[in-house]
């Protein structure tokens, strides 16, 4: 056996990710803290460092000083994985969104044409939940990464799943800074409205409804079964978040007003 060629951490590790795979730690909990942990396995904080810093990096949970580490996803895949460093970049912000266009473009036309009603009738659930999570930053997040790996899924094509699975923090961190960027413009309007008048509040205060419709956009396209317009609803999205991102998107081509039959 090579077990005994592993080391402290590795062995740490590689027991963290078992039970995140299998469930005993589940996707949205947080880690025993490292106190804990380190008693259980008999080694150093040093050691549970170390080995939950190797959870992060493959994107397993994420850690926050004081917060301790969060589980963002059962699914490990060492084949393909994008770095993201820990400040995000307008460059790094550009690339993935980038490719989200033709990767989540092509998703929801597949959907459309493969969608269950059981498919249609979860993800109308998720914006349901989203929808009552609008103002609540980290269930929102939840919800939207959700709806976006419900996509994948009605595709009924495996490896949109594995994909997404590959590349879960760089879209996390993509819907983040999204639903951020979005947070803090209607909180500027609502801040500016006794200066600027109601028009002020109007323009800022509605853009996470605006988000909202997007995504409900993509969700009725799937469910009339119209791929090209479930393609051209969910490349308008991403297109229209880079734009509020201000981000470069004429890699995008031209506007299509394919997305107004919506």
């Amino acid at each position: 056996m090579q077990m005994t060629n592993l080391t402290l951490t590795d062995r740490v590790a590689q027991a963290l990710m078992q039970r995140i795979a299998d469930g005993t730690y589940p996707v949205g909990t947080k880690l025993p803290s490292g106190k804990l942990l380190a008693g259980e396995f008999s080694v150093s904080a040093a050691v549970i460092r170390e080995a939950t810093e190797r959870l992060r990096t493959k994107g397993l949970v994420r850690t926050r000083q004081g917060a301790g580490c969060m589980v963002l996803t059962r699914d490990l895949h060492d084949g393909f994985q994008l770095p993201v460093p820990e400040t995000v970049d307008r460059d790094a912000l550009r690339h993935i969104y980038e490719l989200r266009f033709e990767i989540e473009g092509g998703a929801a036309a597949l959907a459309a044409i493969r969608a269950t009603k059981e498919d249609v009738s979860g993800m109308r659930h998720i914006l349901a939940s989203l929808e009552k999570s609008l103002h609540d930053p980290e269930q929102a997040l939840e919800w939207d990464v959700g709806f976006h790996r419900a996509i994948a899924d009605a595709t009924h094509n495996p490896h949109y799943r594995e994909l997404l699975s590959y590349l879960t923090r760089q879209w996390r961190e993509s819907v983040r800074v999204a639903r951020s960027h979005t947070l803090l413009a209607e909180q500027a309007a609502r801040l500016g409205m006794a200066q600027e008048g109601d028009a002020a509040l109007k323009a800022g205060a509605t853009l996470s409804r605006q988000v909202h419709a997007e995504h409900e956009q993509v969700l009725d396209a799937i469910e009339q079964g119209d791929a090209s317009l479930a393609r051209a609803c969910a490349q308008a999205h991403l297109r229209q978040a880079s734009e509020r991102l201000g981000l470069d998107t004429r890699a995008f081509g031209p506007h299509k007003d394919t997305v107004n039959k919506a």
